[in-house]
This record gives C-alpha cells, structure tokens and sequence, in this order.
C-alpha cells in the first residue's frame, strides 16, 4: 500500500476510530511543540486553547473542540493516551465505536462548558484550558458505570475491580489538591458528570448516543436532499424498539451488571466481541 493511499485509509476509517483520535493527538502534540521551538510567542495557542472569558469565547468558539486536542507537555499527554487506550478498548468492545465517539467528544464539551460556567461566570479569572481529560474521563465513567465489577490487573496490585479503577483515577485527577490545576480540574469534573449521565440513561433504555445520532442523521438528511435511513426494529425493551442484535447485546450486558463478566458463557463472549466490532 502506498503511503497516499495509507493516510486515505487512515481519514476514511481504515484505521480503527480509538487509534486515530490517539494519534491525531499525537500529531498535533508534535506540531505545536515544534511551533513552539521556533516561536516562542504563544499568540497562535489563544485562538486554539479554550479561553476562561465568555467574551473572548463567543469570538473563538471552535477552540470548545479544538482545546481537546492540545497537551502542554510530554507527560500530560502521554497518561492522557494511555488512560483513553485502556478504558476505550473497554468501552468500544462492549458498547460500539459510535457510542465510544459520542461519550469521548460529548464529555470534552461538558467539561469546557462547566469550565467556562466555573472561571467565566462563577469565579471569573484568566486562564486558558488544554486536553483531552475531560473527554477521557467520560469514557472512563460510563464504561465503570456499565461493568462496575469487571476486574482489571494492575501492575503490582493485582486485580481490582473497574469501579475501584475508576473512583481512584477520578480523586486522583480532579479532587486533590485542587489549588493545583484547578480549570483542569473542573473539566474533569464536567466530562464525569456527562459519562455517569449517559451510562446512568442508557440502563435505563435511553441511548444518548442513538438519540444525537439520529437527529445527525435527520440533518445531513436535509442537505441530501433525502431521508435518513432507519433501521429495521423488531423487538422491544424498557418500553423502546430495537432491533434483535441489539436486543442480545443488551441482555448480555445486564448479566455482565448482575453477575460480571466471568459469568457469560464462552458463546456469549464471542457475540459480544463481534457485535462490537460491527459497529460504526
């Protein structure tokens, strides 16, 4: 394969999706420092970085997206990859890539708006926020929320369950010492806050991805000139239809809250493994 025609893989979606937010992260880590190297004015980051003033904000709106993909030095971007790797292999094998796409981005939006409500409004200082924590750590809460009991094996530690993973990442990162990094800190907050929302609706038969999806679909719909199409449903739970794939999934994934993951059988593992990876 040629290089073009790798790069094109990589944009279409030859490339896995949790891959490539990783190294497009990566990629424009890289860039910017090197801008950074050869100007040491920091003019260009005020117009990518999140700013703290709702003023400047309205003028700069894009930088709600684009803070997410900036990291101010080798290790904060380096834990952030690393958490998002873990926890989204987790998230995409038992809830899809969409669902993954949509909790990761939504979360980062969550984060920046509670970060402009909290230094904007709230407690109004200057200050510039960057990463892509806020997104991560939605991940990490909405998969603990749906396999809270499924075991993780830490180095030096051993197994320990996924709520315990994910309650100890969260204080770490965004309860102590909070005069440290205290915008950072906030947006943690706010990007936890949406994981636990979503994870908290979708057991409950309310899928907030499915749901923006949807209304993603009606409007590109629009300027198609046609109509979305839907899928075929079939069955029903919690009151809602879904389609009997779904339906499996679902049910696998409440044996997983009652009883853990160890508990499905060899059958089931294998369902779910494939239905993940036929989600787009």
């Amino acid at each position: 394969m040629s290089f073009r025609s790798e790069i094109n893989s990589f944009f279409s979606g030859g490339t896995p999706a949790l891959t490539r937010i990783i190294v497009i992260n990566v990629l424009i880590f890289l860039v910017s420092n090197l801008y950074t190297n050869f100007s040491p004015s920091q003019y260009l980051l005020t117009y990518v970085a999140l700013p703290s003033n709702p003023w400047v904000f309205l003028h700069r709106p894009w930088t709600l997206f684009t803070y997410m993909f900036l990291h101010a030095s080798f290790g904060h971007i380096l834990f952030n990859m690393l958490w998002l790797y873990w926890m989204g292999i987790l998230f995409v094998e038992y809830m899809g890539v969409k669902r993954f796409l949509y909790t990761y981005f939504i979360g980062g939006f969550a984060g920046g708006l509670l970060y402009l409500l909290v230094f904007g409004f709230a407690f109004p200082q200057p200050g510039l926020l960057m990463g892509a924590s806020a997104g991560i750590m939605a991940v990490i809460m909405a998969v603990a929320g749906l396999i809270p009991n499924y075991e993780m094996h830490l180095l030096f530690i051993g197994p320990v369950k996924l709520k315990y993973v994910a309650l100890g990442a969260f204080i770490l990162t965004s309860v102590l010492d909070f005069s440290v990094n205290s915008g950072g800190k906030v947006a943690h907050i706010g990007g936890a806050l949406y994981g636990l929302l979503f994870v908290w609706q979708y057991k409950k038969g309310n899928d907030i991805a499915e749901k923006l999806s949807n209304v993603f679909a009606g409007i590109g719909s629009i300027f198609k000139g046609g109509n979305a199409k839907k899928a075929k449903l079939t069955s029903t739970r919690g009151g809602r239809s879904v389609p009997d794939k779904q339906k499996r999934v679902d049910d696998i994934l409440d044996k997983i809250s009652r009883s853990g993951y160890e508990s499905l059988s060899k059958e089931e593992k294998d369902f779910l493994f494939k239905s993940s990876k036929g989600k787009s």
